[in-house]
């Protein structure tokens, strides 16, 4: 069945359930495709599907395309900065969205938050950067605690309103074996010690 088809006999509200069991299917997508990449991460939220950074060629993307799900349309998102961020630290604040890569993103609430990663600006300890959905605005989450060491290449698990951290890899590629925990009411970091 090629996508023409495809598009032809697909009621476009329920198209999830009028794939076919088991099988890929090319699905018939409009608007400017976002370019190949890896590395990158990905969240549904509002029946659209967000796609942030990654990795092409060795450089490190910093656009986030959205996927709506209901109409299988992609388009980039314009994003403004955090009008209440610092703009006197020299932190990368100024920056819309970092070129990063190896991160993770959840949804949470009103907001997608976009944690760790690599990039060309390093820094030692793991950056939250968000994304209102309603707004467009992006910055950098103040966070306090115990915050971790900067990795990519973790897991990120929403259990309720914190976010469980378990892994990844620092800039020197030592892999790590962690665990720490993101409340996202007191954006406070906290470790967990596993045994």
């Amino acid at each position: 069945m090629g996508a023409e088809e495809i598009k032809k006999d697909m009621d476009f509200t329920s198209w999830p359930s009028d794939l076919a069991y088991e099988q890929w299917v090319a699905l018939p997508v409009s608007g400017a495709r976002p370019s190949a990449r890896y590395k990158h991460a990905a969240a549904v939220a509002n029946e659209k599907l967000y796609i942030t950074g990654g990795s092409r060629n060795g450089r490190y993307l910093s656009d986030i395309q959205a996927f709506d799900l209901r109409s299988l349309t992609w388009s980039s998102l314009k994003l403004e900065i955090d009008p209440s961020a610092d703009k006197s630290e020299d932190s990368g604040l100024q920056e819309v969205l970092p070129g990063i890569s190896d991160h993770s993103m959840i949804k949470w609430e009103n907001k997608l938050f976009l944690l760790g990663g690599h990039s060309k600006k390093s820094s030692d300890a793991m950056i939250v950067h968000f994304i209102n959905l309603e707004t467009h605005v992006c910055g950098v989450m103040e966070t306090s605690g115990k915050i971790p060491v900067a990795r990519g290449g973790h897991s990120v698990t929403l259990v309720g309103s914190k976010l469980i951290v378990f892994g990844g890899e620092d800039r020197s590629r030592k892999l790590l074996n962690d665990v720490h925990v993101l409340d996202l009411q007191t954006m406070t970091w906290s470790v967990v010690e596993a045994t």
